[in-house]
């Protein structure tokens, strides 16, 4: 599978309106609609087709079906690149991974929302939208936004996010997306597009179940993962080492996630903030990863401990991760932070 074309080459821009063509709409209703729209989707079945170009010399590409039911919370992805196969089944309760190329199947047990962390709608809430004008995607009429991550200020001088989306004219749901970032040591381009959508249309129940082989294989060790909607209820809930970081104000607990196994366990924190900025922090086993070793990491000091910090883009925003070994365990904090913010919370469950 290859996309032939970039936005710029299958997007052909409308010329200067006519008597013939009907008046340019309104920008602010263009805006609000296309968000109505997407809060108002019970359900969503589509084929995604993305290439994601890295610093102009290597490309990949990959293409997924989806059904999403929101009014029940669950989801199918069937995904598909260059090397494998992969077919994923989410619920409340459970989650179930289905690779085909390897014949193997995972299980997962889960609670709290899943519908909620779909990519696409994970981007637009947390962006601000900016109509541009009428273009035309593969030969039909498309409106053209302009998306602004929330948090794009608080970017580094040297990175830039240029961010496009194409929005059908009647249905109001998107055509494609397209993002280009550009950092001080990297640059990669993302062009995604939606194809065969249907919306609002009942989604059979066996959709959301696996034909899986009798003879695929299950891994050698049982898992488990359990969500937590309070601190209190995750403390009560395991036995393991619950991280107390001292946040900014601004963030608020969110859900924690347990995930537990024979030979590894972890402990993963999610906090958000009103302007949907999130922040997650993550204990676990340690690695054996010699961060030292790795070029995108810089060594900071967080609280006479030597720890690993990076920043990297991720849907059109700018993310701080630092790393920091323990004798036991590895802590991990990646969010909407600055470097300076992903330190003190560092430096306050450091020692614990």
């Amino acid at each position: 599978m290859s996309l032939q074309s970039t936005p710029e080459q299958s997007a052909q821009t409308s010329g200067a309106p006519d008597a013939s063509q009907p008046p340019a709409p309104d920008a602010e209703v263009v805006v609000e609609t296309f968000r109505d729209r997407m809060a108002s989707l019970d359900t969503v079945v589509l084929t995604m087709e993305s290439e994601v170009q890295m610093n102009g010399n290597q490309t990949t590409t990959a293409e997924q079906h989806l059904w999403v039911d929101y009014q029940n919370d669950r989801i199918r992805t069937e995904r598909e690149t260059n090397q494998s196969e992969t077919i994923t089944v989410r619920n409340q309760s459970k989650t179930v991974i289905y690779n085909a190329a390897e014949n193997t199947v995972s299980t997962f047990n889960n609670t709290g929302n899943v519908t909620t962390g779909i990519p696409l709608d994970r981007t637009l809430n947390t962006s601000k939208l900016s109509y541009v004008g009428t273009e035309q995607i593969d030969g039909e009429q498309t409106y053209r936004l302009n998306v602004t991550p929330a948090n794009a200020s608080a970017m580094p001088d040297t990175q830039s996010v240029d961010a496009t989306l194409w929005i059908d004219t009647e249905t109001y749901f998107p055509q494609q997306i397209h993002i280009a970032t550009d950092g001080e040591n990297f640059k990669y381009e993302t062009t995604s597009r939606f194809q065969n959508v249907t919306l609002n249309t009942s989604i059979p129940d066996d959709q959301f179940t696996i034909d899986i082989p009798d003879d695929a294989e299950k891994p050698g060790y049982e898992s488990n993962m359990e969500t937590y909607e309070s601190l209190s209820a995750l403390k009560n809930g395991t036995s393991h080492t619950v991280p107390e970081p001292d946040m900014p104000e601004s963030y608020s607990f969110e859900q924690a996630r347990v995930f537990d196994s024979s030979d590894y366990h972890s402990v993963t924190l999610q906090y958000e903030a009103a302007n949907n900025e999130t922040v997650t922090i993550s204990t676990r086993d340690s690695t054996e990863v010699n961060y030292e070793d790795v070029e995108r990491y810089d060594e900071v000091d967080v609280g006479g401990h030597t720890a690993y910090y990076t920043e990297f883009e991720f849907g059109g925003s700018s993310t701080a991760a630092l790393t920091l070994p323990r004798d036991n365990s590895t802590v991990s904090i990646v969010g909407d932070l600055s470097k300076s913010e992903t330190i003190e919370i560092a430096e306050s469950i450091a020692d614990e």
